[in-house]
């Protein structure tokens, strides 16, 4: 009995071909090595995350790809000089607890470090947050983890943070925040909603262009509470990574460890053989995108926020 024939990875039109999901290449019909088919180059190492949610971290100058492609992102710096949580020591804050380095707290009743480690690929502080607004005003307990950031007018800044609800009951609380505060002629916010719903691992960001003129500062605040008259808070929350970036989205966590730290751009260029080309792109979003007459080498641009799956060049 014959067996089935079989049959190459990459359509039978294709003259280069980049599958990035099992980290294989194709040049002119024949199977190459990736060092063969494409440069890379990236003067720090990164963070990418796979399909389970999970992230991992590359070295410098090596592709960062998971099961969801080939991750590429522009330059960016972190200004939460502690996103790292380091200084962070179990028990109740002014009887032996310390927050991470850096951080404050403000208005809370009683804030008990019960946890700290790494998940996922991430670090995490886990905090237990007690206070009961007993004014007849609006109270803000608050969690800041960085400070007096200089800041342009007109600029894109984004603020994230993940988040995890571990236990702890509520009322209708008012409101609760990722929160970020700038400071100038003028005062304005941006926020993201509701981490204390959280009961799985998830990623808040808030984006928005600095507004006052002159010179302006930025607070961010990785947890910060609105109660009202007498509302009750107890609630245990996971908090990781938190970042604050000169940037329109957020990007892929920038650990750091005390100042801020920048991640490298990635610049990754595709080997394409002999002639002139168009090039299909599938992303891990499922979105396409096509390139016409291209030729040489092609510069993949590392502005989008999806990883690459594939590339056909045909």
């Amino acid at each position: 009995m014959t067996g089935r024939p079989s049959y190459p990875w990459w359509a039978v039109d294709a003259a280069y071909a980049a599958d990035f999901v099992n980290d294989r290449y194709m040049r002119g019909g024949v199977a190459l090595d990736r060092a063969t088919a494409l440069t890379f180059t990236r003067s720090t190492p990164k963070l990418a995350q796979d399909s389970s949610g999970v992230w991992h971290s590359f070295n410098i100058d090596a592709l960062a790809l998971t099961d969801r492609g080939l991750s590429l992102e522009p330059a960016a710096t972190n200004r939460v000089p502690n996103a790292a949580m380091a200084g962070a020591a179990l028990g109740v804050i002014g009887a032996g607890g310390t927050l991470p380095t850096g951080w404050t707290a403000a208005d809370f009743a009683t804030v008990e470090i019960t946890a700290t480690g790494t998940e996922a690929g991430l670090p995490f502080v886990e905090l237990r947050l007690q206070h009961e607004n007993s004014t007849g005003g609006s109270q803000f307990p608050r969690l800041g983890c960085a400070g007096a950031i200089a800041a342009g007018i007109g600029e894109h800044w984004t603020a994230s943070c993940f988040y995890k609800k571990i236990a702890g009951t509520w009322p209708a609380i008012t409101g609760a925040f990722l929160n970020v505060q700038e400071i100038g002629t003028t005062t304005a916010y941006a926020t993201a909603d509701r981490p204390d719903h959280l009961e799985t691992r998830t990623r808040l960001a808030a984006t928005w262009i600095t507004s006052s003129p002159g010179t302006i500062s930025l607070d961010m605040r990785a947890l910060m509470f609105n109660l009202s008259p007498g509302e009750l808070l107890d609630v245990t929350l996971r908090i990781y990574a938190p970042q604050l970036a000169k940037e329109v989205a957020a990007s892929s966590p920038i650990i750091t460890s005390g100042t801020a730290a920048t991640r490298a751009a990635d610049a990754a260029s595709l080997s394409l053989p002999g002639g002139t080309y168009s090039l299909a792109l599938t992303f891990d979003d499922a979105s396409p995108q096509s390139v016409e007459g291209q030729s040489g080498s092609y510069n993949l641009e590392n502005a989008s926020a999806s990883p690459i799956r594939q590339v056909i060049a045909s």
